[in-house]
């Protein structure tokens, strides 16, 4: 599995969000697929191993590793990533898990204290960890369940894996637990059932007295074929987040319509439209919008173009806020351009607004955070067990407000991966 500059999964081996199967809000946009069949390259092996090892090494000059602009400071970085997957196929199951250590040297060690005023370990050396597993079962043709986990401890903002929220207050453990429950009842009608928790812990004890959170996220839809090649649906989603001892967080209900049309067997367009009641735990309830859209169009047999956008409540990491109004554009693309050589661009952008109806501080005005994250680069594939790879990463914080949280950041690295 490829790592980016922060530690995180390469977003060109990412998997989309899947509107089909209901995602948002927050943590529903993360899909029940957490993408660790992308890591399975097969080797030079002429017959099929349970297990694949892997191992990457990168060079990386990043002009902000204290992701500030208030103290800017530019290291070089050894980065250093083994990994482990394990597939198990059953006749009617198969589980996959992977794990991934990576390690990075800074020439220069970071400041022991991180953007937002949470610490850091301050050490010219750090070190995450990622665990990813899914088990899928068929019970028939009809129904099928799929269960994900999703554990990582970063040290670093991860804004291309973010489904609105920043982590950006220092270290921190993020762990969802996803499950998807599909059922085909006749052959036009079918349901999606998903649940979603996901827990977030922060090493520094001020920023974890604000931060710390458990969301729960649950959603119901069922769709109708009227076309060979269009549905429509119709469905509710229920979210919560509390804090463990902020005074804040929110309950939402959303009710949307949808549907889905292929329009040819290479592009497909999912949307949904709908409204979501909030009951913020500081303030009164209120109203907002719901709108989500996905758009998968492969290009041939040598690119794939996908594209997310979601306009929807999501929790936020502003301390005086009990929750925000996130509008997210996540695309990505890839191109082969021969055998051995492809290109991969994804970009990130959420523009969370935080209301006076969400402000749990009385804060008549509005005010906004924008994020944004875009990842390009090559990677050549030598052979069955070895892969080189370059490219940039481009990252940044704007906020109306809190100028403190403020900072861009440009990475470039430059990498070879073995697999085995």
């Amino acid at each position: 599995m490829a790592i980016d500059p922060s530690g995180s999964t390469n977003p060109s081996a990412a998997t989309a969000t899947d509107l089909s199967a209901p995602a948002p809000p927050a943590a529903m946009a993360l899909p029940a697929d957490t993408g660790t069949t992308s890591s399975t390259t097969p080797d030079g092996s002429t017959t099929r191993k349970f297990y694949t090892l892997s191992a990457s090494l990168r060079e990386i000059y990043d002009d902000n590793i204290n992701t500030t602009n208030t103290n800017p400071q530019s290291s070089l970085e050894t980065d250093i990533s083994p990994s482990v997957l394990v597939d198990f196929p059953m006749s009617d199951s198969e589980f996959t898990g992977r794990y991934t250590f990576d390690l990075t040297a800074y020439s220069h060690a970071p400041s022991s204290v991180s953007n937002g005023g949470g610490s850091s370990n301050g050490s010219a050396v750090q070190y995450t960890h990622e665990f990813t597993a899914q088990y899928i079962h068929a019970f028939s043709d009809r129904f099928n369940l799929n269960v994900a986990e999703d554990f990582r401890y970063f040290i670093q903002p991860s804004i291309l894996q973010s489904t609105g929220t920043n982590y950006q207050n220092g270290p921190y453990v993020a762990n969802t637990l996803n499950g998807t429950a599909t059922a085909q009842w006749t052959p036009l009608f079918g349901t999606t059932t998903t649940y979603a928790n996901t827990l977030v812990r922060y090493d520094d004890a001020n920023v974890a007295a604000q931060q710390d959170s458990l969301e729960n996220t649950g959603s119901q839809t069922f769709s109708f074929a009227i076309l060979p090649k269009i549905s429509v649906s119709v469905g509710g989603i229920g979210d919560n987040i509390t804090y463990d001892t902020a005074d804040r967080g929110y309950t939402s209900y959303t009710a949307f319509l949808g549907g889905q049309w292929q329009a040819l067997p290479s592009l497909s367009f999912t949307g949904r439209g709908g409204g979501t009641y909030i009951e913020p735990q500081q303030g009164i309830a209120s109203f907002a919008p719901y709108a989500a859209l996905t758009v998968n169009w492969t290009l041939g047999e040598r690119s794939e173009l996908s594209f997310d956008y979601a306009h929807e409540i999501t929790p936020t990491d502003q301390v005086g806020a009990n929750g925000q109004t996130s509008d997210r554009m996540d695309a990505g693309f890839r191109y082969d351009i021969t055998a051995n050589l492809s290109s991969h661009l994804q970009g990130i952008f959420t523009s969370a607004d935080i209301s006076s109806s969400l402000s749990t501080t009385g804060n008549s005005a509005s005010y906004t955070q924008n994020s944004y994250a875009l990842d390009t680069g090559l990677t050549y594939h030598y052979n069955n067990y070895l892969d080189f790879d370059c490219g940039i990463t481009l990252s940044g914080v704007s906020s109306s407000q809190d100028a403190s949280a403020d900072y861009t950041r440009d990475q470039a690295y430059l990498g070879i991966r073995g697999t085995y």
